[in-house]
């Protein structure tokens, strides 16, 4: 099984809602530790309302969390009741790979370097061209006077450069899985109901009914009335 994150972001609702986001990050590792999923926290920017966890696991056991969780109550140190709003999404984790390139799916030409660099430089065909033929990616490399230098600085460019472009896929995918489970942070929008003063959690979409110790203390597997 390969980690996947699951990510808790704060949405409307000012510290309330990241004091809420805290609230829920709470009951996803109590979860967690239910299931014996070995799971940590990642480190978040500074002023960041993101908080990520991740998790190796099945993330088919955490997707019934995915989505827009929304709580009226009265915050700490206010007398008035307040809507807040925090999102979790399940993800898959952006490779940090090194690229594998097969030699059949090179091609490798050269020719002669332009600009100064002395007599032997400019007048033999040093500089490499190198072509990927899978993506056509193209990299050059001309900076020795030697050939093989110049071939060996060519691969490493190209492996940078589809490492780059993998990084890129998988950041889109993982941008493109977030907008399915998360209609919108917005104060009106929920796919949970978080209600403290009866007591319970509902999943809106599945009608799943969680009683508030039992969600905040890991126990999901308490749901009632699943659809």
């Amino acid at each position: 099984m390969s980690p996947f994150v699951i990510e808790l972001r704060a949405g409307e609702g000012g510290r309330d809602a990241e004091a809420f986001c805290i609230e829920l990050v709470a009951a996803v590792t109590n979860y967690a530790r239910l299931r014996e999923d070995r799971f940590r926290m990642l480190p978040s920017r500074p002023g960041s309302p993101t908080q990520t966890i991740e998790v190796d696991s099945r993330p088919e056991a955490y997707e019934r969390l995915a989505g827009v969780h929304r709580i009226q109550r009265i915050p700490k140190n206010s007398t008035r009741r307040h809507t807040s709003t925090a999102t979790i999404a399940v993800l898959a984790s952006v490779p940090q790979s090194v690229t594998t390139i097969a030699e059949a799916d090179l091609r490798l030409s050269f020719y002669r370097a332009s600009g100064p660099g002395g007599q032997h430089r400019n007048k033999t065909d040093t500089a490499v061209r190198l072509t990927h033929l899978p993506s056509g990616l193209v990299v050059t490399s001309e900076d020795s006077r030697s050939q093989w230098t110049n071939i060996v600085a060519a691969k490493r460019k190209l492996a940078e450069a589809l490492d780059r472009a993998a990084t890129r896929q998988a950041v889109g995918r993982m941008n493109a899985a977030r907008r399915r489970q998360i209609s919108t942070a917005e104060r009106a929008a929920k796919q949970f109901t978080h209600n403290d003063q009866r007591g319970f959690v509902l999943c809106h979409e599945t009608g799943a009914t969680w009683r508030w110790s039992d969600f905040y203390r890991g126990r999901l597997n308490r749901a009632r009335g699943v659809a």
